[in-house]
Order: C-alpha cells, then structure tokens, then sequence
C-alpha cells in the first residue's frame, strides 16, 4: 500500500505541476464515474467537520467524494467549466451576504464565496485592471476590514487588513499553466488509484482529515493525535483555551491555526467521533 501511494503522489505531482487550475467538474462522459464498497471502520473529517460512518467512497469526473460530499478533485482537467469561458455568459453583482459582520474571518465560507462571486463578475464586467481597482472598494465596504490597498509589489494581489488586526495578502489572479496531456483513460487509473488509497485505509480503519488540515494516520497514531484533540475540544474553556492547548500539545506535523479553528467550529460532535477511537481500537 506504501509503495502504490507514494507511486501515484509522484504521478499526480508530476501531472498538476503543467496543469491549469481547475474546480473539477468536468464531462461524466468522458472519465465516467465509480462507486466503492461502503466502509464502516475509520473516521473522517472535511474542514474539521465529522462525516459518520457507513463510508462511501466515488468518483464523478474528475472529483472524489465520500458520502457524496466533495472531497478533492486532485487532477486538474482540460474541460472548463464553459460558463467560465464563455464571453457572453451573464453574470450578476452579488449582494454582501447578512451573515458576513466585523466579526467574520478570511476562513468564513459566506465570505469566500461573496469574494469569488464578486471578483467574477468584477474582472467578466470591468476586465482585469479596472476590476481589481473595484474589488478594493468591494473589500474596503465590508464590515469586518479596515482597510485594503493594491500591493505595490505585487500588482495582482490586494492587501487587507481586518478588524482583528491580522493583514492578509490576497491574490486575485491565478497563474496560468498548460492543460493536463494525457489520456482520459490515464486519468481515470490514476484518480481511481487515488480512490482505492482512501476505500482501502477506511476498510484499514484509518482516519483521513481533508480541508484546512489534511493528514492521515493509522488507529496506532490515534493517541497522537486524534485523543488529544478529542481531549482538548472538550475541555476548553473557549476558543482562545483550545488553540493554547494545542500550540504545546501539537500532534505529530503540527495543524495549522486555520485546522484547528475548523474542529472547534465543531466542537459539539466529539461525542459522536471520541467513542469510535475506543471502538476502532479494540478491533
């Protein structure tokens, strides 16, 4: 199993570095799709979020699932999503969600998708130059910054800075590279075998988290892990307590703050996930 991951890691590196970025969706019709027996050992985790067994992992596409929610689409395709590429597609200006306060970070899902939305229709509308001057203002309108200029050094990339006081550096314009070349049969073996990496370590009772913090780890790493996370959203007082557990208490590699605030969004399902690191272990 080693060897068939670190074989097919090495392929998809090798493929994604000439390949454009891409959402992943892309024509069933021409890579199909495929659905492997459910799994009921493991745990998994998507941005911090518990998905409760039976496990069912799929491939439509391009993209890989479990339990029918996204999981990753790893191979970049050379189908786009033709309502990206058509020049006389109709857009709308996006209205700033109600959900998005000065409390809102630059993790908040509402606040990501109104960004992408807004920078859309923006770039579709006013082109790239005069877009970016308007998604200045479209930051600077929103409750949670303070202020966002163009990076002198960096024309394509707005800094913001927010209420919290952390600035960000955001880039607004993805580097463009080539298509994938290969065959869609090439691409189907290699994002089955990317599959069969996940069907087979759930069937192993491995966990797998995907998201801000992705890792994997056999039920041996579980005390490493998985028990002092379980430990720590559970006892801390807030969210500030939780993270300065774990900054002394970080698992092996570390999680980024980002992965951490995703499990203590969470923090109400360890109930539903600590009894099967108990249960998974005695098998």
């Amino acid at each position: 199993m080693k060897t068939a991951v670190v074989m097919i890691s090495v392929c998809l590196s090798a493929l994604i570095s000439e390949a454009q970025p891409s959402d992943g969706r892309v024509s069933n019709g021409e890579l199909g799709q495929r659905e492997w027996p459910a799994a009921s050992n493991g745990l998994v985790f998507v941005e911090g979020e518990f998905l409760p067994p039976p496990y069912v992992v799929s491939r439509i596409g391009s993209g890989i699932y479990i339990n029918g929610r996204h999981i990753e689409s790893p191979l970049p395709w050379h189908t786009q999503n033709m309502q990206e590429a058509r020049p006389d597609v109709f857009l709308t200006d996006p209205v700033v969600p109600e959900t998005i306060t000065e409390k809102t970070t630059q993790y908040d899902k509402d606040f990501i998708r109104y960004i992408h939305e807004k920078r859309r229709y923006l770039f579709h509308e006013y082109g790239q130059e005069e877009g970016m001057n308007l998604m200045v203002d479209a930051y600077k309108s929103l409750p949670c910054i303070v202020s966002a200029t163009r990076d002198a050094e960096s024309p394509n990339t707005i800094s913001v800075k927010w209420r919290s006081g952390r600035v960000s550096h955001i880039g607004q314009v993805p580097l463009m590279r080539k298509p994938v070349d290969i065959t869609p049969e090439q691409a189907v073996k290699l994002l089955d075998g990317v599959c069969e990496i996940y069907a087979e370590g759930l069937k192993a009772t491995n966990y797998f988290m995907f998201g801000s913090a992705k890792r994997r780890g056999t039920q041996e790493s579980f005390a490493r892990t998985l028990e002092p996370l379980a430990n720590a959203l559970r006892s801390a007082k807030d969210e500030a307590d939780f993270l300065s557990v774990m900054k002394t208490n970080q698992p092996p590699g570390g999680m980024s703050e980002k992965a951490l605030r995703s499990f203590y969004k969470y923090k109400d399902e360890v109930p539903e996930w600590e009894p099967r690191l108990r249960g998974c272990a005695g098998k």
